[in-house]
Parts: structure tokens; C-alpha cells; sequence
């Protein structure tokens, strides 16, 4: 005898993209599946997530009925945002967006994601005589097994 598990209905709270790099738009994705683990993974797959944020998901999974699911489902198809031919169109939507509290600038590059820290010209120019002598030190190896 197998064992059942019926599909539950799930939400998920998801940071949504596409509206600028330095805001976000929270959405309630309504999922099927058997746990809270394999909802978040559906959640995080979707397009529009994003996925590259460490707070990408705002509310974990929460346990909800069908026609609850239903209801969601529609809202969500019925949402300007979820229909990609008006998402460039941001003032549909803009009153419902929010800033990125972790989002930061540092001299136009990218800083949500992990720390970063801009290379040094030196850092750089001795990166870069460090893998010369790599390259110099296999071209001398291979020259000598040749003469050998």
C-alpha cells in the first residue's frame, strides 16, 4: 500500500524586480505543494523574484485552503505587474512599491547581495604579475620536457 500526500495550498510572501534596483515589490505567490520547503523553492524559481537577495522571501510559507488559493490566484493573474507586457509600465504599480533597506551604491556598482570591496590598482597589478609567473613558470616546464 502506497502512502498519500495530498498537495497542500500555500503562500508566499516574494520580493519582486524589474522596478528599479533600489526598490522591490512584495507580492503573495499562491503555491501547490507538499511542504513549506518545496513552496519556497516553487516561489524562488519564479520569474521576477529576486532570487539573488538574501530577504528574497518576506513571509515563509504559510498553509492556507483551496478556495483561499483560489482567490489569491486570481488577484495575482488579475495584477498589472504579473502581466510582463505592462511591467515597464511602473505607474500602474509605483504607490505599491517599496525602497530596499539593504540596497547601497558604492561608486555605481551593485551592493545588496554580498560585500564588496573595489580592487586597489595595485591589488590589481600584482594579481596580475602573480599569474605571469604561473603562466612563464608551465611554458619553462613544458620547454624543458621538450628538451629532455
Amino acid at each position: 500500500m502506497a502512502l498519500f500526500n495530498p498537495r497542500k495550498y500555500y503562500v508566499v510572501t516574494c520580493k519582486f524586480g524589474h522596478v528599479g534596483r533600489d526598490k522591490y515589490l512584495p507580492l503573495d505567490v499562491p503555491i501547490k505543494a507538499f511542504n513549506k520547503k518545496e513552496a519556497s523553492e516553487k516561489a524562488k524559481k519564479l520569474g521576477g523574484v529576486k532570487r539573488d537577495h538574501p530577504d528574497w522571501c518576506l513571509k515563509e510559507p504559510q498553509e492556507i485552503t483551496q478556495e483561499e488559493y483560489d482567490a489569491l490566484r486570481i488577484i495575482l493573474t488579475s495584477d498589472p505587474y504579473w502581466n510582463k507586457k505592462t511591467r515597464q509600465n511602473i505607474a500602474l504599480f509605483k504607490d505599491r512599491l517599496v525602497d530596499e533597506p539593504n540596497y547601497t551604491n558604492i561608486r555605481g556598482v551593485k551592493t545588496n547581495t554580498v560585500s564588496f570591496k573595489k580592487p586597489t590598482t595595485a591589488e590589481i597589478k600584482m594579481f596580475h604579475k602573480k599569474k605571469r609567473k604561473i603562466i612563464e613558470k608551465e611554458i619553462d616546464d613544458l620547454l624543458n620536457e621538450d628538451i629532455e
